[in-house]
């Protein structure tokens, strides 16, 4: 691990939660949003494509596994609890799979790309970073957390099934990162000088 990208891609993600924080006024949290993106641009390689990249992958996981789990982990947390009459209504779906799984998501596929690239994690481990962000997300929001701890037939369920969730947002996530860099690798040595030399040498593809 280098100490420069490791630098920006730490400066990167910490700024824009300390930015959404109340500890500081709206002329200083876009100052440092400012900072954190201009660190990680300075610092950590392939800033903008992993940015992207993370972004994507981060949004389509997030559509197919993140809002999802979470909203049926709410319901069965809230089925299983006797004193609560759950009301599954498609205003709330949407929003959790809209707000939370798409929009958080594409967030937290950001970071976490980012800060694989920042940290160079391996990509086998890559995706326990973004999973790791949810479960603070969860922890962080008191609504979540309270539902976990107190409702239904005890916390070791729920933290099963909020952390299975979790987990399978970063594999998805991993994967769909992994599959954009191969296609990128792929382009990239279609367009080299190598292969456009194969290509007029050998005009059919035929092997050699």
């Amino acid at each position: 691990m280098k100490l420069k990208p490791a630098l920006g891609s730490a400066l990167f993600v910490a700024a824009i939660p300390f930015a959404g924080s109340e500890v500081l006024g709206p002329f200083w949290s876009v100052a440092v949003v400012v900072l954190g993106i201009g660190a990680g641009w300075l610092l950590v390689p392939r800033f903008w494509r992993g940015v992207i990249y993370g972004g994507i992958a981060g949004v389509i996981a997030g559509l197919l596994v993140l809002g999802p789990g979470l909203r049926v982990a709410m319901r069965v947390v809230a089925m299983v609890d006797p004193a609560r009459s759950p009301e599954f209504t498609i205003g709330g779906t949407m929003f959790i799979i809209v707000g939370i799984g798409a929009v958080m998501g594409g967030i937290f596929g950001v970071f976490g790309n980012v800060s694989r690239i920042g940290f160079n994690i391996p990509s086998r481990v890559a995706g326990l970073v973004p999973a790791l962000l949810v479960v603070t997300m969860i922890g962080l929001d008191s609504e979540l957390r309270g539902e976990i701890l107190e409702l239904g037939v005890g916390p070791w369920l729920n933290i099963f099934m909020f952390g299975a969730v979790a987990i399978g947002y970063g594999w998805v996530w991993a994967r769909i990162v992994g599959r954009l860099e191969k296609g990128r690798l792929a382009k990239t040595r279609q367009g080299s000088p190598e292969a456009a030399t194969m290509s007029l040498s050998n005009p059919g593809g035929h092997e050699i």
